[in-house]
């Protein structure tokens, strides 16, 4: 079918992990920080899914999500 469609896009993302290795009881321990769609970039995600016809001027369309922050500390003991 496809009558509808959508520019391309590059969505950038980036992360940093730091390991402190044992500390005391706790070992293995690991920081980390991620930020997803680094440039806050909009976009289209998902395009057709929800029972819409696959034809003409009903298609929906999800925008993609904004820039996202992520931390973890991990360990193990």
């Amino acid at each position: 079918m496809n009558d509808t469609s959508v520019a391309g896009y590059w969505v950038a993302n980036a992360g940093l992990e730091y390991r402190f290795g044992d500390l005391s009881v706790l070992k293995n321990v690991t920081a980390s920080f991620n930020v997803y769609n680094l440039f806050n970039n909009k976009y289209i995600a998902m395009m057709g899914q929800n029972d819409n016809p696959a034809v003409g001027d009903y298609q929906s369309m999800e925008r993609g999500a904004v820039r996202e922050f992520f931390g973890t500390v991990s360990t193990s003991f």
